[in-house]
Order: structure tokens, then C-alpha cells, then sequence
């Protein structure tokens, strides 16, 4: 997160620069004024022979500007070299300078002071063949400076028309800073810019249509790079030219800054995207293993047994005795339907009196809590012992509805006639028959080892008393 806060920052600065430096900047104020021109021509000719000497004079006249403080420059600009060249000219109000170039070169002349203060820039004027044997010395330029230049449709050309209000930059490929950028518009003052680093300065063009301008970049040695004559298009929008010290509302991006800020946020997009599917896999990933610690058994016998038989609250399980005479605790208990206050008797068969036989008592234990566990993939539980056939008592009293019964495979069902004898009508055998009824009809199971049998209880006849003999006494 840290990371991108960086990148993001310095995305914002970038084009925080970018648009303080693409702004319409205000040209110098004018600290003196100069020119060549004939005394009493009325109106001066922009073209000079070649070797012809041009008498160049400054005055502070009406000018507005700083002070001018001496020794003075000549910066000239032309349309032949990649370089401007720059002569001292002392501390004198004028100067004698022989034209060196050869016929049909431009060149157009700026002047400034030892602190940058500026005299303004003539129109560019044109050399013409001179009408006698050149005779003029040698020019030295200074050393070339690297710089790539473009503007908002590409690389700039030599003589290239750049529309209004569009972008023009400039970034120095070597050289020492500090690096000042001049725009040297005809017959107007020059604009400065100066940045104190190797970067990018961009320049919006604020010149009407069709005005002629060189431009140059200087570095803290003297080393330069020029380019011109250019010309200021009307291909562009002219709202930059409503103020010169505000930065325009709608000025156009020049490319290198449109190509710069959509890499920009293709980066910043590419990397917070690959952030937040980082995070949000880490996320998954922490909730699968999470999940993985806990795996959910599938309902079985066991569970279901285990939740029954948990709710001993509900059940009351009564002992039952089998024909082997061994107590046993009904399984079929824990398996019947919740109900509250459900009890279970079991079924015990008359004895041959006809009474009811009372079931032993025995001691009863809740079942075991059947647990399993889960280790190395596979389900262990408990073994469960075999299932045992179960047998059903059935008894139609005189005039009730016959009952059917349905069971599992293995279950023995022995129905008992309809009435008994009248002969086994007593209160015990009346109560020993509803007994068994009731505990037939509400379900108990209980283990069959050997078959049940129906005894009928044999009744002795009635004896009668001997009468005495008479001959007794």
C-alpha cells in the first residue's frame, strides 16, 4: 500500500509540474530600446547584404523595465545554424556589426544586458549577394547543446508552424543547469523561462497568427540549441491570448504530457489491480484453509442415534426381560418421535394361574453416547451390534376395529384370539389381558431367543363332598 501511495504521489506531482509549467508566460519587461536603422529612412528594409555593417545603437529611452547595466549582449538567431550566436559588446551605447552569413540566410537580432534584462527583438531580416567582393570576418558559435523538442503532433521541425495556445517542449539531453529557455518573437520582447534542473519546460504559444519566432535553450556553460524561424498557426484555439499571466482554461495537452499521463495511469491502474487480486486471494485462501479445519459429517445412523439418544429429558426407557431372562434396555426407544412424557412398558406374559408376572427390577444405565471422529480422511465409529428380530403381541378385544401391524423384515407378529375363555375372566387375568394390550399397542420391542407359545391354564373340576354313611355316629 505504501508502494502505491508513492507511485500516486508522484503521478500528482508530475502533472502538478506539468500544468504549472504549461501555462501562457508573461513576456520581459523592456529595459531599453535599440535598432539599426538608416537616419531619414522613412521605412526600413528588412534585408542586408552580405559582409554589409549594421550600426547598432541602445538607449534607456521610455522603456519601463529594470535598469540596464552594462556589458551588453547581442544574441542572433538564423535560419542556417542550430545555434545562437552571442557577441559582447561592451559597455558603449552603439556597435558596428558586419553581417557574416551568406545570401539568402534569416536572422534576427535580440539584445540583453549582464542581468538578463532585455533591449527586445527586431523583425528578422533577410542577407541578400552583395554587390562588391565580401570581405567579413569569421563567426565562432558556441557549443552545441542536446535537446529534444515537440510539439502536440510531434517532433518539431525547423520552420514549422505551431498553432496558438498549443504546447511547445523542450528537454535538454545534456549540459549543466541551470538551463533558460528564450522565445524571441519578431519585433516584440523575448519570453524567459528557467528551470534549475535537467527536465522538460514547455512553452504554450500566446502569439497571433502568422508571427515569425525563433526559440532557444542555454545552459549554466554557455552550450545552446536554437531552431527557426517558426510561425504561430491558427490551427489551435486563441483563448490563451486573452491574458498573459493566467493559466489558460482549455489549453490543449501536448502530447508528450497526454503520452506521460497515460502511461502514468496505465501503471498505477496495472498495479492497484494486481494489489487488490493479491489481497483478495489471500483473503480467499485464509477462508478455504479456515474452512478446511472443519469438515461437516453426512447424517448417518450414528448421528441420528447420538441426537436421540442426547435427549434423555423426554424419554423414560422401562427394562424389559426376555424369555432367557436377561434384562435389556429397548434400543427402540431412542428412536421413536419426540414427545414429552412417552413411556414404554413392556409386555410380559400371564403366568399359568392367570396373574401377571411383574418384571424383574434392573438396573438401568442411559446408552452410550456414540461418538466418531474424523482422522486422516476416513469416518471411524463405533460398531453397533447386530439387529435382532422383535416380536408384537396383538389382541382384538370383543368388538373392536382388527389392527394391522406394519414391521421391518425379521419382526414376528403372534395375535392373540379375540376373547378368552370365561372360565379366565377374572379381575387378575381382566388385568393382566388390558396390561398386555396396552403394551402391544404402543410398541415395545424386546429380543426373541426361542418362540413364543399360548398356554391355556388347565382349571380343576369342582369336587363334592361325600355324604357320611348313616350307619356312622
Amino acid at each position: 500500500m505504501r508502494a502505491a501511495a508513492r507511485v500516486v504521489v508522484f503521478l500528482l506531482s508530475f502533472l502538478e509540474f506539468a500544468i504549472a509549467q504549461d501555462h501562457v508566460t508573461p513576456f520581459l519587461d523592456q529595459s531599453f530600446f535599440f535598432d539599426w536603422d538608416v537616419p531619414g529612412q522613412p521605412l526600413p528594409t528588412p534585408i542586408t547584404a552580405q559582409c554589409d555593417t549594421i550600426n547598432i545603437t541602445w538607449s534607456r529611452s521610455t522603456a519601463t523595465g529594470p535598469n540596464p547595466t552594462a556589458p551588453y549582449y547581442l544574441q542572433v538567431y538564423t535560419s542556417v545554424y542550430l545555434s545562437p550566436l552571442i557577441i559582447e559588446v561592451g559597455d558603449a551605447l552603439s556597435y558596428g556589426w558586419a553581417v557574416p552569413f551568406a545570401p539568402g540566410t534569416q536572422y534576427q537580432i535580440c539584445m540583453f544586458d549582464k542581468f538578463g534584462n532585455t533591449g527586445g527583438c527586431q523583425a528578422t531580416y533577410t542577407v541578400i549577394p552583395p554587390t562588391s567582393t565580401p570581405t567579413c570576418g569569421n563567426v565562432t558559435f558556441p557549443p552545441q547543446l542536446g535537446v529534444a523538442a515537440v510539439v502536440d503532433n510531434g517532433p518539431m521541425s525547423q520552420y514549422g508552424w505551431v498553432d496558438q495556445c498549443t504546447d511547445i517542449q523542450l528537454t535538454p539531453t545534456n549540459g549543466t543547469a541551470p538551463f533558460t529557455l528564450t522565445v524571441a518573437p519578431a519585433l516584440h520582447p523575448p519570453y524567459n523561462i528557467t528551470v534549475n534542473s535537467i527536465e522538460a519546460i514547455n512553452w504554450t504559444v500566446s502569439l497571433n497568427w502568422a508571427s515569425p519566432f525563433f526559440i532557444s535553450l542555454v545552459d549554466g556553460t554557455g552550450a545552446s540549441w536554437a531552431n527557426g524561424p517558426l510561425h504561430a498557426g491558427g490551427g489551435g484555439t486563441i483563448e490563451c491570448l486573452a491574458g498573459n499571466v493566467t493559466t489558460s482554461a482549455t489549453k490543449k495537452v501536448s502530447m508528450p504530457i497526454a503520452i506521460g499521463s497515460g502511461v502514468g495511469g496505465l501503471a498505477v491502474g496495472f498495479f492497484v489491480g494486481v494489489l487488490f487480486a493479491y489481497v483478495f486471494l489471500r483473503w480467499h485462501l485464509k477462508r478455504k484453509v479456515q474452512a478446511s479445519r472443519f469438515v461437516e459429517m453426512p447424517p448417518s445412523a450414528e448421528n441420528m442415534f447420538e441426537r436421540r439418544a442426547g435427549d434423555g429429558a423426554r424419554y423414560r426407557s422401562v427394562p424389559t426381560t426376555s424369555t432367557a431372562g436377561v434384562t435389556s434396555n429397548s434400543s427402540l426407544i431412542n428412536r421413536l418421535p419426540s414427545s414429552p412424557g412417552y413411556q414404554v412398558e413392556a409386555f410380559t406374559m400371564p403366568d399359568e394361574h392367570g396373574r401377571a408376572v411383574d418384571a424383574p427390577e434392573a438396573a438401568y444405565s442411559p446408552p452410550a453416547r456414540i461418538t466418531s471422529m474424523y482422522s486422516d480422511g476416513a469416518l471411524a465409529s463405533v460398531p453397533r451390534p447386530a439387529n435382532t428380530g422383535h416380536v408384537y403381541v396383538v389382541h382384538h378385544d370383543g368388538s373392536a376395529p382388527p389392527v394391522t401391524i406394519y414391521t421391518q423384515e425379521g419382526t414376528d407378529v403372534v395375535e392373540l384370539p379375540p376373547r378368552y375363555p370365561p372360565y379366565a375372566s377374572t379381575p387378575q387375568s381382566e388385568e393382566a389381558a388390558a396390561r398386555s394390550a396396552s403394551a402391544s399397542s404402543r410398541s415395545d420391542a424386546r429380543n426373541a431367543s426361542e418362540p413364543l407359545a399360548l398356554h391355556q391354564v388347565r382349571q380343576p373340576g369342582q369336587l363334592s363332598k361325600r355324604p357320611r354313611s348313616s350307619g356312622q355316629s
